[in-house]
């Protein structure tokens, strides 16, 4: 074999132009688009920031009010010791009340509001962060991304009972499922998903495939009774439950 100083300079030059193109079209907006979503958390933040001191502000504002009360009931005391002995039991117990209802009034309506800002900071938070992580996750997803799924998807039939994995298909009729993908499969690829879901689920097995872009990446298994779900859209809105679900339960 002959080396050839032309072809080595071509390959080169085609190797430089390729780095060039995924800097400038895939690097670029990539970093782009993460720096926007990181802006939009510190805006996040600093909205919560704010949100708190106004809630510092507000309990300082009830400290005071209550530092007023407790003068003017000391004063009241003062003026009903001159009083005869019934007024003034009758006057201070009606200070009292007062002021442990204003009291009560301001420390319920400060751990509403607290309770409140602390919810909604949670949900925007969890929701900014989900977004972002779809958005990302779709950005990135590429059709070739579909074959990991498939070891997974092979992963979990090969744990599964024997006992369990027959109840997937009907024992009388034809044995029919349908795969769909995020990306189109091309014809090698779902030679591949036929060949390795028969070897599990039986040689007459008859595959349809279908194709489902809001799935970001992965697939879903639908069968006559069941459905096995392999893929980022339902494994996002599952922990976004999850979140909701652990922040309800505190």
């Amino acid at each position: 074999m002959n080396f050839s100083w032309w072809t080595f300079a071509l390959q080169a030059a085609n190797f430089l132009i390729l780095i060039w193109l995924l800097q400038r079209f895939l690097y670029k907006p990539v970093k782009t688009i993460v720096a926007r979503r990181k802006e939009e958390i510190s805006d996040a933040l600093t909205e919560a920031s704010a949100e708190k001191k106004a809630a510092e502000q507000l309990k300082q504002e009830v400290e005071a009010i209550r530092s007023a009360i407790n003068l003017e009931r000391q004063k009241m005391i003062d003026e009903a010791h001159a009083l005869l002995s019934v007024e003034r039991e009758k006057i201070i117990e009606e200070a009292r009340g007062e002021a442990e209802k204003v009291r009560g009034q301001s420390l319920r309506r400060l751990e509403e509001e607290r309770i409140a800002a602390s919810q909604e900071l949670y949900e925007r938070t969890v929701e900014l962060a989900s977004n972002l992580a779809e958005r990302l996750l779709s950005e990135i997803a590429e059709g070739s991304i579909e074959q990991p799924f498939l070891r997974r998807v092979i992963n979990y039939l090969d744990q599964m009972p024997a006992e369990e994995r027959a109840k997937l298909l009907p024992r009388n009729g034809a044995s029919n499922m349908s795969v769909t993908t995020a990306h189109p499969l091309d014809a090698r690829e779902q030679s591949d998903w036929q060949e390795q879901l028969a070897k599990r689920l039986g040689t007459g097995l008859a595959i349809t495939f279908n194709t489902d872009p809001t799935l970001i990446a992965g697939t879903v298994l639908t069968f006559p009774h069941a459905i096995l779900n392999f893929n980022w859209r339902d494994s996002l809105a599952l922990a976004l439950k999850e979140l909701h679900g652990n922040e309800s339960s505190r």
